[in-house]
């Protein structure tokens, strides 16, 4: 089977790779539009991201689903995404036909900072990256 590809990645943001992570999860298989609704609504709060992995004492939504609305993260998701169907069309892929085979987020690195004014404390600036790729079967391959 033939399959085009096109990607697009972020490294060195600075968001919760926790919070991309289950965004991501929810993303996984999805199509591209349907995908672009999710993240909208969850930027505007409408809808919620449920938390599989990181969620200890964190509030119930409904069904008794636990989650959360991570805005920042939605808009980075929202924006790789834009970028990547970009980068497909550049390719000659056909929007209407995209479907996310593969997306993922990770930790990326972890810098210590030393507070202002001499203070003997040591604040933690954690960074994330995040990558999609985009796929499109080929409907001349696949009957093959």
């Amino acid at each position: 089977m033939n399959m085009k590809t096109a990607s697009a990645r972020i490294e060195g943001v600075d968001a919760s790779y926790k919070d991309l992570v289950e965004i991501s999860n929810l993303l996984r298989y999805r199509d591209v539009k349907e995908a672009k609704d999710i993240l909208e609504r969850v930027i505007k709060g409408e809808m919620y991201v449920p938390y599989r992995r990181y969620n200890k004492k964190m509030g119930h939504r409904e069904r008794g689903i636990k989650g959360r609305f991570p805005k920042k993260e939605a808009r980075i998701l929202l924006k790789l995404l834009n970028s990547c169907v970009s980068n497909a069309k550049q390719r000659g892929m056909d929007e209407n036909n995209l479907k996310i085979i593969h997306i993922s987020a990770n930790k990326k690195a972890m810098y210590y900072r030393i507070q202002p004014k001499g203070k003997p404390f040591r604040q933690r600036l954690v960074l994330a990256r995040a990558e999609i790729i985009l796929g499109e079967r080929d409907v001349k391959g696949a009957e093959n």
